[in-house]
């Protein structure tokens, strides 16, 4: 379960937050194939202002991927009591009309009935009709404020058995048991939980990178391994990692503190195996996440937490 910061630093920093995610960005270099389909709640309980939000938040997943028929294809379907296909799978062919079709997203209203909406996807999106191919792969977002006022088991239950990755995004008065019911495991790659809407920033990253890797898929590029942190200092510490089996052009090192705060990342020569992270805060503990690249495409992250010395 990823949980963003706490309420009140969040509200301070959401704007600023946002708008350096969306200046920085990301992207998935991958030439795979793969299907997502987004489940948004549309109901009364999220309300027009922070709808804008969701928007904004869908937009980041869009820019992070190459958007075509022969790459990644996003459809979306929004629910409340009733749930309704925005878009198909193979609506929209590039990344533009597809951003465009987000900024124009409407508000539908109603209530929270998600285990309705799971098996609508199931029925009418991930279908070969509706845009999905049969070799690439599957993924579902579920992005809701509430607890269902349904059974939630058994549609997801389906889905995941279909061969559908599920990823639950909760906001605010979402059910944590709910979204690790519906989600696939593991839970902290899979399930993610913010106190509101504005926080939804703080996690955006973190969750366009574990759809990175799923789209990718296991062994497009073997990760490196058992990441050490040393030589611990005040304002720095140094990472190692094991190489990988088959050879590659470089590593790079992503790293941010875990109280929430700027991502910063730098490339390694591939003959190396341990860089120095410095200009750290004192006593601050830091996610790393280590990736093995070839070209522009990376594996999966090496991952772990280093904390600088008082």
């Amino acid at each position: 379960m990823r949980t963003g910061l706490p309420p009140a630093l969040a509200a301070l920093g959401a704007a600023l937050l946002l708008s350096a995610v969306e200046a920085e960005g990301m992207e998935c270099l991958t030439r795979a194939e793969a299907d997502i389909m987004l489940l948004v709640d549309g109901s009364w309980s999220v309300g027009r202002a922070n709808f804008r939000t969701v928007r904004s938040f869908i937009s980041r997943i869009v820019e992070a991927f190459e958007i075509g028929p022969q790459r990644v294809q996003i459809g979306l379907a929004q629910y409340s009591g009733d749930p309704r296909t925005e878009w198909q799978l193979n609506a929209h062919r590039d990344k533009k009309s597809l951003l465009q079709a987000v900024a124009n997203l409407p508000y539908k209203g109603g209530n929270t009935l998600t285990g309705l909406a799971l098996n609508f996807i199931r029925q009418q999106n991930f279908k070969t009709q509706a845009g999905m191919r049969p070799r690439a792969r599957k993924v579902g977002i579920l992005i809701t404020d509430g607890k269902s006022q349904d059974d939630v088991e058994a549609p997801s239950k389906k889905l995941k058995d279909e061969g559908v990755e599920l990823f639950a995004v909760g906001i605010k008065n979402a059910d944590e048991g709910e979204l690790k019911m519906i989600a696939t495991d593991p839970d902290d790659i899979h399930t993610y939980n913010v106190a509101d809407f504005e926080s939804l920033s703080t996690i955006v990253d973190d969750l366009t990178i574990n759809l990175c890797n799923s789209v990718k898929g296991p062994g497009d590029l073997e990760a490196p391994s058992d990441l050490v942190i040393s030589e611990r200092t005040h304002r720095s510490f140094r990472v190692s990692w094991k190489p990988p089996s088959d050879s590659v052009d470089r590593y790079k090192v992503e790293y941010y503190p875990v109280s929430g705060g700027k991502r910063q990342e730098f490339s390694v020569n591939r003959l190396k195996t341990s860089t120095v992270l410095k200009d750290l805060e004192p006593e601050a503990e830091y996610v790393v996440n280590v990736y093995s690249m070839v070209e522009k495409e990376y594996s999966e992250p090496l991952k772990g937490t280093g904390k600088t010395s008082k």
